[in-house]
């Protein structure tokens, strides 16, 4: 396994500053801070998804642990923290689970929160050496979605041998059970005795303008008399009510999360937390906490999140549940509320076939994707009220269909209306990916070619007027000219034929000049009067500049691709990009061994938006793989 992450916070502010996240394979997941401050209304030790990987609900917040009167919590009320459990935190460590060490005196506590493999149960497991005096612990409780601070619903329990069980008026249809375990002489009593904790605040939240402060719900305690050395587990589960072998469960999973391959061991965790059953089959989240599966971020993060790390398996599971969403051609944007409003998922799902059968020349399986691609193909090639072929064999959207897609008071931020740069550059590479696939074919008779060569030289054609000499780049969009730079043009610099070598290096340049920073592209040249430098504020005012000059770090992938392409596969350009790689590699700020959604378009940069973004992590771990090795291309 990875060598563990571990810090030391010297103050509040320092342990809430980095975010942990455990998932649980199912779209579920425990995660805090550092210091185990709940900072946001998404943080929780039990984020139940009751109907994988959707409907994702609030039920364990946190635990207030005392020894003797001395806290081990920390939590945000009016104008204090209080307590300041931070004080006694000697160190966390994430390895690969979360772990707390705290020292109370001559007493050295020990917790480690564990969640369980495609389970709604999380374990928490105490070790506590030369222990005296009474503990408690008292679980503080909701019953919400997970999306938002919300009042209180009613709470009824009833209590067992060793917890309780928790019904609320909210979801009557959820046992949240509380249990405990150990040996027998430190096996925890619970006492029931039901009281409402008041106004905790949520900073992160009330930083992003959303409802930040709620009320939790005591229904007890566990408790303890402490003389010696002792061990004992909490457990919340909806999904059992009495102690699991749960040592054997933690050992299995161990044993699968060590077995994961990844060109970048420190990443490996977060790569595998996206992979979510769905159904019979499996999904990617596209981030963590708030994103559902979307069509367009799982296609594009496919490559590096499985097909880099050989998981063939889970990577046809994946493309089959989103092939048999498809409508008319159209991926879904949405897979859980089945939405279609985009026009480049789809051309993406075209690249995450072509890609996977490259690395394991399945033939049945390309057999049995063919009708989707021709649904494709017949799609792209036709008319259509929201998108569909120009005269010239160009692709023209409509607005918001395309990866930036914001919108303000119901109005796009960005509508880039007309022919794409990017949207035609994929059709072409889809294209040719089509016309491979198609010589690959097992029996090909039912299935003629339809002119994947004659459309693509049309395409190619047509695309040179994308061309600004001007600037010494590619208009954002056609039909109507878009002039602005935008990070869009770096896919058609880095993949086929489509542009003439000279114009991939002028595009690359000003690229590399007016877009790049440590951790990905801007979304807008800082020399557009409509360039926003930072990601804050209000919902409205983070909309408004999500693709005005925000960062996104899943651009450094086709921004490699360009860097290949027109440098040659050299020594010195694969040394420059995985160099290019390195701070999103070593980032110290946010979530912990994973990436974010953006980043500020300003130094120094700031990390936003979700902590863990699936493209974030894919793109990095694609582009290392394609900076550490020579990779053979198909003719």
């Amino acid at each position: 396994m990875m060598a563990a992450f571990s810090v030391s916070p010297k103050s509040y502010l320092e342990g809430t500053g980095r975010e942990w996240l455990q998932s649980n394979g199912l779209g579920g997941y425990a995660s805090s801070t550092v210091c185990g401050s709940n900072t946001r209304a998404y943080h929780g030790l039990l984020v139940a998804a009751l109907n994988p990987p959707m409907d994702r609900w609030l039920l364990l917040s946190s635990l207030d642990e005392e020894i003797d009167g001395t806290s081990l919590s920390n939590h945000q009320y009016p104008g204090v923290i209080h307590p300041q459990g931070w004080r006694h935190l000697l160190e966390f460590r994430l390895d690969p689970w979360p772990r707390f060490r705290y020292q109370i005196g001559e007493c050295c506590i020990e917790k480690t929160v564990f969640l369980a493999h495609q389970e709604n149960t999380v374990i928490i497991n105490y070790r506590i050496k030369n222990g005296k005096g009474r503990m408690r612990i008292v679980p503080l409780l909701h019953s919400r979605s997970f999306h938002a601070a919300s009042p209180l619903p009613g709470f009824r329990q009833n209590p067992m041998t060793a917890g309780t069980v928790i019904h609320s008026a909210t979801r009557p249809d959820i046992a949240l059970c509380l249990f405990t375990g150990g040996q027998l002489s430190d096996r925890l009593e619970y006492v029931p005795f039901e009281a409402v904790y008041y106004n905790f605040e949520y900073e992160e939240e009330r930083s992003r303008g959303l409802g930040w402060r709620e009320n939790l719900f005591a229904p007890g305690r566990f408790e303890l008399e402490l003389s010696g050395d002792h061990a004992f587990v909490l457990a919340a589960s909806t999904d059992r009510c009495s102690m699991p072998d749960w040592r054997s469960m933690q050992k299995a999973k161990r044993a699968r999360l060590r077995g994961l391959v990844s060109p970048v061991r420190k990443l490996a965790l977060a790569a595998d937390s996206f992979l979510v059953k769905r159904g019979n089959g499996l999904s990617i989240l596209a981030g963590y906490h708030w994103f559902d599966d979307w069509g367009r971020d799982a296609m594009i993060s496919l490559s590096g999140l499985l097909l880099s790390s050989g998981r063939k398996n889970e990577a046809r599971e994946v493309l089959r549940s989103f092939a048999a969403a498809m409508k008319d051609g159209v991926l879904p944007n949405d897979l859980g509320a089945r939405s279609y409003n985009t026009v480049d998922a789809s051309l993406w799902f075209v690249r995450a076939v072509d890609a996977y059968f490259d690395h394991f020349s399945d033939e049945p399986f390309l057999d049995e994707m063919w009708p989707w691609l021709m649904d494709i193909f017949h799609r792209y090639t036709g008319p259509g009220d929201d998108f569909g072929a120009a005269d010239d064999g160009l692709i023209e959207s409509g607005p918001a269909l395309t990866w930036m897609d914001a919108r303000v008071d119901g109005r796009p931020v960005t509508p880039r209306t007309g022919k794409c740069c990017e949207i035609n550059a994929l059709w072409y590479s889809s294209l040719l990916c089509m016309k491979r696939l198609h010589r690959s074919l097992k029996d090909d008779s039912d299935w003629p070619d339809p002119g994947f060569s004659q459309r693509a030289k049309i395409v190619k054609d047509s695309y040179q007027r994308f061309w600004n000499s001007e600037a010494g780049c590619l208009f954002d969009v056609i039909d109507p000219m878009d002039a602005s730079i935008r990070p869009n043009q770096i896919i058609a610099a880095g993949k086929d034929d489509l542009l003439p070598k000279a114009m991939n290096k002028e595009i690359f340049e000003v690229v590399t000049v007016q877009l790049l920073t440590p951790f990905g592209l801007r979304t807008l040249s800082p020399r557009d009067p409509r360039y926003v430098g930072r990601y804050e504020g209000s919902p409205r005012e983070r909309d408004a500049c999500y693709h005005q000059g925000t960062v996104w770090p899943w651009l450094i992938g086709p921004y490699i691709d360009a860097l290949i392409s027109v440098r040659g596969r050299s020594r010195p350009a694969l040394a420059h990009g995985r160099k290019l790689l390195s701070p999103l590699m070593n980032l110290q700020a946010g979530g912990i061994e994973t990436l974010p959604e953006v980043f500020d378009g300003d130094s120094p940069h700031r990390p936003g938006g979700c902590i863990s973004q699936a493209w974030s992590v894919a793109e990095v771990l694609r582009a290392w793989q394609a900076c550490q090795q020579r990779i053979a291309v198909r003719a």
